[in-house]
């Protein structure tokens, strides 16, 4: 039996009552049921498994348009290193770029590199057409070309920074549920702005959401903030959108120099009697505060989250956070239920332990 039909007869229809994703019943056996379907997930000849445990694990969460992922092998087109060890990695794969929409991931696998194991997950930066393997923008065509905008933090980039022009990439894509017009364009159109606010590679995360408003006739502005000038890339890719920048360094090498969130507060106390939408992707540090300014001047925030994930897929469960809900729904997992999310449904406080 091919692992799709395998993982079919495994799962049973009373997983919400047991903590693992729906469908995986409770128990020992529903233990086993988990471990065998992490097994699929994490090999890569699977025989098709992926993308019916990716439909069932959101069946029950979401009414919005998600169209299917896939897996693909991509070929590289180019991988541009930028400023301060990031890097644009353009990636030919049609039916995955036409499948995208605005803040979603992809998760990476690097064939034949054994020393890492698990797959990244990186924001889907751009979808583009594609002319001579070289991205363009053209909004007549379909695209062909995803790009990820990527910073060289550890193994798994540092790898994929050596990537060149017709070398293979895995690519599980794409995932989550991003910044859909479907939440929040309402939200958007009654507001006087839509404020951007990224923070270091957060900035991946919020170019395809920026074009869709833009597109709307949305007004939009974007502060971006980073440890050092070297860490705001790609700011001419957001001009056309959101106009010139309010920028922020930590060493005061270029803008603000301080948090993101300084000029941020005085821009929403400044204009107060403004109504706006924040769009938020970084840290959690930075999100939490900048919640926390847009709580109290009356604005409504969403956030993309950044956590570790080990499948991508809900299945393992990794890279949960804890929402405002009652028994399993207390905790989301970011790469199904989210990684965007209205920030009013996070709990942004700590988890303490109790000691027993």
């Amino acid at each position: 039996m091919g692992a799709g039909p395998a993982l079919r007869a495994a799962l049973s229809p009373k997983g919400a009552r047991a903590g693992f994703p729906s469908g995986f019943g409770c128990g020992r056996k529903a233990a086993l049921r988990y471990k065998n379907a992490l097994r699929t997930v994490i090999n890569p000849n699977f025989d098709g498994a992926l993308g019916w445990l990716v439909a069932a694990s959101t069946r029950r969460v979401t009414s919005a348009n998600i169209k299917p992922m896939s897996d693909e092998i991509a070929v590289v087109t180019e991988n541009r290193p930028l400023a301060g060890g990031h890097f644009l990695l353009s990636l030919r794969s049609p039916s995955q770029a036409l499948a995208t929409r605005p803040g979603q991931f992809a998760m990476v696998r690097l064939p034949g590199r054994s020393s890492v194991l698990l797959r990244r997950p990186m924001s889907i930066y751009d979808v583009k057409t594609a002319s001579n393997g070289i991205p363009k923008a053209d909004s007549h065509a379909s695209p062909e070309i995803l790009q990820l905008l990527y910073k060289v933090v550890g193994q798994g980039t540092e790898m994929m920074a050596g990537l060149q022009p017709g070398d293979r990439v895995g690519l599980l894509a794409p995932l989550g549920h991003g910044f859909f017009e479907e939440d929040y364009l309402e939200e958007a159109r009654r507001a006087d702005e839509v404020l951007h606010v990224a923070g270091g590679i957060g900035i991946a995360a919020l170019l395809l959401p920026a074009r869709s408003l833009a597109e709307r006739r949305i007004p939009q502005r974007l502060f971006f903030g980073g440890r050092t000038q070297r860490d705001l890339v790609a700011l001419q890719d957001f001009e056309p959108f959101t106009g010139k920048a309010i920028l922020a360094t930590e060493d005061g090498s270029v803008g603000h120099q301080g948090y993101v969130t300084q000029p941020l507060g005085e821009y929403l106390k400044l204009h107060s009697s403004r109504r706006f939408l924040l769009l938020v992707c970084g840290p959690w540090a930075m999100l939490q505060a900048v919640v926390g300014l847009a709580r109290r001047h009356g604005h409504r925030s969403l956030v993309s989250m950044e956590n570790r994930m080990g499948c991508g897929l809900g299945v393992c469960l990794g890279c949960c956070i804890r929402v405002d809900g009652e028994g399993h729904g207390t905790y989301q997992r970011v790469c199904t239920e989210g990684p965007v999310f209205w920030s009013e449904r996070v709990v942004w406080e700590n988890e303490t332990i109790a000691k027993i």
